[in-house]
């Protein structure tokens, strides 16, 4: 990893009016997605489809028994919670401050990131993680939403759908605002150690590191916030082997992101030595903007590989560690 100082010295002079420009355009674009992604999530959610938190006897693709969170309840926890429907998945306000909280944490990453490596270097990656996790997010969850029970997988299970938030104030794209921001402070988190822990390994290296620590924190906090207690997301089955609940294709999908993300990032000042600032904004934001259909390809081709060689192994059913789960 390149070290703080080096990349600090990247703000020249000459690249501040460009770098002023790049910010009201990109932050103000990215503002206007999130105003017209969080009326068209609140007021309008027959066009996209949203599940009702309130009713979740109508939930469609997947229906509530085609959740893995139903295997996680008691009959009685289930009637219960067909009565009540998500937990605080209606109080808004709680919701909206929730943000609040969420774009304080996102805001002291963003001042650090701002500090030691320029104003473009912190915005990249705020806006790139941002976007490039948004984005990824939605494209499972519609993916989900519109297809799900229109294939199986190779063990002969249905595919009911993928996942989807029920909660969240203020919104990109299908994706809260709260997961595209913790995304990016944790993402931003574990790249920094990664170079500071291994401040000579190559960056190939690094990027690894720094992903495999993500992919720990998301290992004890997926399970937790999908709790039915909590019900942050809900999961669709489909997958051929499940981690403490989870589709195990959540955490390679958070490994890849990671990842290539940490290496587009560090590529950032060559790409300006080659291009120019302008120009390499303008890489950088089409790489963000198609890869993610790239890695969804990925993950797509994964599952059904792993669910082949399951099938050839004469497995009839998913496979869940911790068995019972």
């Amino acid at each position: 990893m390149m070290t703080e100082n080096s990349r600090s010295t990247r703000t020249k002079p000459t690249s501040l009016p460009y770098d002023r420009r790049f910010g009201v355009v990109a932050y103000g674009l990215l503002l206007l997605i999130i105003l017209f992604s969080t009326y068209l999530h609140h007021l309008q959610p027959q066009v996209l489809r949203v599940p009702d938190n309130g009713d979740p006897a109508a939930w469609h693709n997947p229906a509530l028994d085609e959740t893995v969170l139903v295997e996680r309840m008691t009959d009685t926890e289930k009637m219960q919670f067909l009565e009540e429907g998500v937990p605080f998945g209606e109080d808004l306000p709680a919701q909206f401050a929730a943000d609040l909280f969420t774009i304080l944490l996102g805001w002291i990453c963003f001042l650090h990131a701002r500090r030691h490596f320029g104003f473009w270097m912190a915005s990249c990656f705020l806006i790139g993680s941002f976007v490039f996790t948004g984005l990824e997010e939605t494209l499972w969850i519609l993916s989900g939403r519109f297809l799900g029970g229109m294939v199986n997988n190779p063990l002969g299970e249905t595919v009911t759908g993928a996942y989807w938030f029920t909660r969240g104030g203020c919104w990109f794209l299908e994706t809260p605002v709260v997961a595209c921001l913790g995304w990016f402070f944790i993402a931003y988190s574990c790249v920094l150690t990664a170079g500071k822990v291994f401040p000579r390994m190559g960056l190939w290296g690094r990027a690894f590191v720094g992903a495999m620590i993500a992919v720990g924190v998301d290992l004890w906090m997926d399970p937790i916030q999908t709790a039915p207690e909590i019900m942050a997301w809900v999961w669709g089955r489909g997958d051929v082997l499940y981690l403490f609940g989870i589709p195990h294709y959540n955490f390679l999908g958070w490994f890849l992101l990671i990842f290539l993300f940490a290496v587009l990032w560090e590529k950032l000042p060559q790409m300006e030595d080659r291009w120019g600032r302008p120009r390499a904004t303008i890489r950088f934001v089409s790489i963000i903007l198609t890869l993610p259909f790239g890695i969804l390809f990925c993950l797509w081709a994964w599952i059904y590989g792993v669910g082949l060689a399951f099938s050839l192994a004469g497995l009839e059913h998913a496979v869940s560690i911790p068995a019972g789960w």
